[in-house]
């Protein structure tokens, strides 16, 4: 008895499915929100996603925050840790701990060590101070 009953779910769902079966046979897909042909110039030149765009940025801005901190000593480094620590009202030994505790002994060093963003002793508001501080 169960069996002769239809069930409109499954109607709707297999209706959906064989459209997109059919555009995928007939080289079409789907662009900013529209469908176009393979091929086509909207589809070849659709737009990034902000998402990706925002991903591209977020590793131009690490290869511009590891270029810029190989030019940087450590006295450099201490300079910004200190402007940032009086923006954000902090004493500057809170920012030069963990990987940066040593810098007082070597000054003259370049810096080899991880970027702001990869600094484990730092919450956000810090690296972001001390970022701008270093021009970043």
């Amino acid at each position: 008895m169960a069996e002769d009953k239809k069930n409109p779910m499954n109607d709707i769902l297999k209706k959906a499915f064989e459209s997109k079966k059919e555009e995928v046979k007939m080289g079409t897909a789907t662009a900013a929100g529209k469908k176009v042909e393979a091929g086509s110039d909207t589809f070849t030149s659709a737009k990034v996603s902000a998402g990706v765009r925002g991903a591209l940025s977020k590793v131009d801005d690490l290869k511009a925050q590891a270029e810029l901190l190989k030019t940087k000593t450590h006295q450099d480094l201490i300079n910004a840790a200190y402007k940032a620590a009086e923006k954000l009202k902090v004493s500057p030994f809170v920012l030069l701990k963990g990987e940066w505790s040593n810098f007082t002994n070597t000054r003259g060093d370049k810096y080899t060590g991880p970027i702001i963003d990869d600094l484990k002793h730092l919450d956000d508001t810090q690296k972001k101070a001390l970022k701008e501080e270093l021009g970043l």
